[in-house]
């Protein structure tokens, strides 16, 4: 029997977030579904590992104005994504990663992991994350250039990258055997760096509902409610889920990786099991999220969602919803509880996801077999 193919990708799965964690897996089952051996390769930069994350956070924050605002962040704070990292370090156990950590490109020089193929994945990759600066590993960078590299509904955050980054970006890029981008905007991003982009989904609409069921957990739904999934601070949004659910008469949850958020309306859920997270998600009569992953789910586990979109990265929600035809679920007012009352037909959302997913899988398949001929 001949031994499959490896595949080691690439992606932000150290997150301590629900779609960081899951779309890490999808993307592994993914490949695992066309006949490979998929490996994630386990790297996070020192600045952001756990014990680090907060004081590279606050570099970057409205906090780091004096001494005094620099201790309250760093006490209220560092508590939170601590707790929060442990909970999710168990969380990724269902991703298969390399044995061998790796925190910097020099590491991955000298230590690369083997694989017939290596592959960028999902999620914002190529955004210039936490520092403000890209980080030339998501590109591959450490690779030679007789390895085979891809990408896969890789994606920029958002709709232009910085003049400054471009020439490195354009360089990094053109390296590629193949890409693919997550967004429509990813594509002429690609095309302005003088590149060929292809538009797929995010690989949690790569798995069907049926698919997502296996993992969810086994239990009754014993009350009705409203579920909240907010990741940006956002008052209007938090008066408004309280007032939505009071208008349907139905009680409110709330789901967050950050106990903090315990302060905000409804019944709070912290840092919940994946197969819980799920489960909320499937189980809830509305569900209100400002994330792009809590939308994934909703429209693959057919939940009536409204969208609240963040002020920064909103590009990525935009982008799925024009792709299903349901761009009308963006609440554009805190005063419209009327959107409630309009109900998404999922059938035909299923027809378009489900058209979307074969092409995906079909692009997928054709970068990953022409890498190997």
């Amino acid at each position: 029997m001949s031994k499959k193919p490896t595949v080691a990708y690439l992606t932000r799965h150290t997150v301590s977030n629900y779609g960081s964690v899951l779309q890490a897996f999808a993307t592994q089952t993914a490949l695992e579904k066309l006949g490979y051996d998929p490996v994630c390769i386990n790297y996070y930069r020192s600045d952001e590992k756990p014990k680090e994350l907060v004081h590279t956070l606050l570099q970057c924050s409205k906090w780091n104005k004096n001494a005094l605002t620099r201790l309250v962040y760093m006490l209220t704070q560092k508590p939170v994504y601590s707790y929060a990292g442990k909970k999710f370090e168990q969380y990724r156990k269902i991703v298969k990663l390399t044995k061998e950590e790796y925190n910097s490109e020099q590491d991955l020089i000298l230590n690369c992991p083997q694989a017939e193929i290596y592959m960028t994945g999902s999620d914002q990759v190529w955004n210039t994350i936490t520092l403000n600066k890209i980080d030339p590993v998501y590109f591959m960078s450490f690779l030679n250039n007789e390895q085979k590299r891809i990408a896969y509904a890789a994606s920029f955050g958002s709709s232009s990258v910085k003049d400054e980054d471009k020439p490195v970006m354009s360089k990094l890029l053109k390296k590629y055997d193949f890409i693919s981008v997550r967004e429509n905007s990813g594509v002429k991003i690609a095309e302005e760096l003088g590149v060929n982009a292809n538009q797929v989904l995010d690989p949690t609409l790569l798995l069907t509902k049926e698919e997502w069921e296996k993992i969810i957990t086994k239990r009754e739904c014993r009350e009705k409610y409203v579920l909240v999934y907010q990741l940006h601070p956002n008052k209007s949004f938090d008066k408004y889920a309280k007032e939505f659910a009071k208008k349907k008469g139905l009680k409110l949850y709330r789901i967050s990786h950050c106990f903090h958020h315990i302060v905000r309306s409804g019944k709070f859920i912290c840092c919940p099991k994946i197969e819980d997270f799920l489960w909320y998600i499937k189980n809830a009569e509305y569900f209100l999220t400002d994330s792009f992953h809590g939308t994934a789910f909703a429209i693959g586990l057919n939940t009536q969602f409204v969208d609240v979109l963040p002020k920064n990265y909103s590009e990525r929600i935009s982008s799925v919803l024009s792709l299903i035809g349901c761009e009308s679920r963006i609440l554009k007012s805190y005063d419209d509880f009327s959107i409630a009352d309009k109900k998404i037909n999922f059938e035909s959302v299923n027809e378009k996801i489900n058209s979307q997913r074969l092409k995906s899988y079909e692009i997928l398949k054709n970068m990953l077999g022409e890498c190997l001929e």
